[in-house]
């Protein structure tokens, strides 16, 4: 059997089910990893599952082909991708692999990678998988399979690092994905009031898939924390490594916006360290950041790019724009949105502030949310190499960035990006302006250069420019 070598992205292994991923692919990925991991002596692996349809047989599938190399598997049942990376931290695995596909639709699925102490498997090992996969060569044996219920030992972890004397009440918004029995037992367990908003598995996702970095997603929890005049809100996505935070007043905010929040806190006592960002972020990380005491750094978007940097580097937090939150500070360094959550409750009982009284400090500059102009898979590279290529050969703007995608900054403050997503079938844009002028004469440059490609779809951008 053949393997689309489209599934296999920058990050995980991430394709259409049963189309591009069904029961067989599972098993043959299972016996390919299983022959790299013997390779590596990873004798210990940890799988757990999403609560999408399809979950279920691709994990029977994978852990299947991982025993039959000699691999021993622990299977966990439903859980969070950071409570896949902290059982490799701290419950002495070999590896982890996580069946999800996050914040794609529900027809999507796929598998995310751990080594020990939460190292990522991605880019280059994920190729070299692929060719291992369709060249049937697999070891040969026969592995030890047990279950248990490991994320209880997550959530005592948790309770272990936080004592919060105030009762804050607190809506969860788990969107019907795997947070939706974990989120709300711990938050109970740490004495908050809380008031759940689509917590219990639903792998249709009735609301759609729950992505905090999308507006629509919460709508629903603003509305929720002002009928319940709670404290503040969090939104999980699927698989629990994103978040998303509304304040008292049922304000939400970008994850840029929440980044200044915790760099504030986490630099008073790490001065001159490094807080990263990714290149879809605001420009006014660059000026405050150096206030606060930190060193700014763009960088390409992705897990492995930030977690290889607060592993090994003297990174001490980072953010990607769409949700993730990395803490090296008092934490492993992997992105967590229950952790970011408790974080978040941490500051407010420890200033007596509430939440839009600490975020209101920070300046915001007007900006489109990240815009996903649809662009087939087959398609999206070839048009950012062009685009790559229009800037090498002249071009008229102040600066270009390309360590992800192409982003350009037409002043002092106002900047486009272009990027190709390495999960699924678009391209991802997002601008900024010093005001809203500024904002659309950069969103008009920038529909002006997608035009001449016939492959993007550009209606929301076009209903952006008016």
């Amino acid at each position: 059997m053949l393997i689309s070598k489209t599934i296999f992205r920058d990050y995980d292994i991430r394709g259409i089910y049963p189309g591009d991923l069904d029961g067989t692919a599972a098993l043959l990925i299972g016996k390919a990893l299983g022959t790299v991991f013997s390779e590596m002596n990873v004798k210990n692996t940890v799988v757990g599952r999403d609560d999408r349809e399809s979950s279920p047989v691709l994990a029977k599938n994978l852990i299947e082909g991982i025993l039959s190399t000699g691999g021993n598997v622990t299977y966990i049942d439903i859980t969070l991708t950071p409570i896949i990376h902290f059982l490799t931290c701290e419950k002495g695995f070999d590896a982890g692999i996580i069946v999800t596909a996050s914040h794609n639709p529900k027809y999507f699925n796929g598998f995310r990678i751990d080594l020990k102490n939460s190292v990522p498997y991605y880019n280059h090992d994920l190729k070299k998988l692929w060719s291992i996969v369709n060249s049937g060569k697999f070891h040969q044996g026969k592995g030890i399979y047990s279950e248990e219920n490991l994320s209880s030992s997550y959530i005592e972890f948790i309770k272990s690092k936080f004592s919060f004397s105030k009762k804050l009440k607190v809506v969860v918004d788990c969107g019907s994905g795997a947070s939706s029995f974990i989120a709300p037992k711990l938050f109970r367990e740490m004495r908050l009031n809380v008031t759940p908003v689509y917590c219990s598995y639903d792998a249709n996702f009735p609301r759609g898939v729950p992505d905090p970095e999308s507006p629509l997603f919460l709508e629903d929890l603003e509305k929720k924390v002002l009928e319940n005049k709670a404290d503040v809100g969090f939104g999980f996505d699927t698989d629990g490594d994103r978040f998303g935070f509304v304040d008292e007043n049922g304000r939400s905010y970008s994850t840029d916006q929440t980044l200044l929040f915790f760099a504030q806190d986490v630099l008073k006592e790490n001065k001159g360290k490094t807080v990263l960002y990714d290149v879809k972020c605001s420009k006014v990380l660059d000026e405050i950041i150096p206030k606060l005491g930190g060193r700014p750094e763009m960088i390409r978007t992705g897990h492995p790019y930030f977690v290889k940097k607060t592993l090994v580097g003297d990174a001490i937090l980072g953010a990607e724009y769409s949700g993730h939150v990395f803490f090296a500070d008092r934490y492993f360094g992997y992105d967590d949105g229950i952790y970011a959550a408790c974080r978040t409750l941490e500051i407010m009982e420890k200033t007596g502030l509430k939440l839009s009284e600490l975020m209101s400090s920070f300046p915001q500059r007007p900006s489109s949310p990240e815009m996903k102009l649809k662009c087939p898979d087959e398609d999206k590279f070839e048009v950012m190499d062009k685009l790559k290529e229009f800037f090498e050969n002249g071009h008229k703007f102040k600066k270009v960035i390309t360590i992800d995608g192409v982003r350009v900054e037409i002043s002092d403050t106002g900047w486009f990006l272009v990027r190709p997503s390495n999960t699924s079938p678009y391209l991802s844009v997002r601008f900024e302006g010093k005001d809203e002028k500024e904002l659309k004469f950069v969103a008009k440059e920038l529909l002006l250069l997608l035009s001449q490609y016939p492959q993007v779809q550009l209606d929301e951008l076009k209903k952006f420019v008016g």
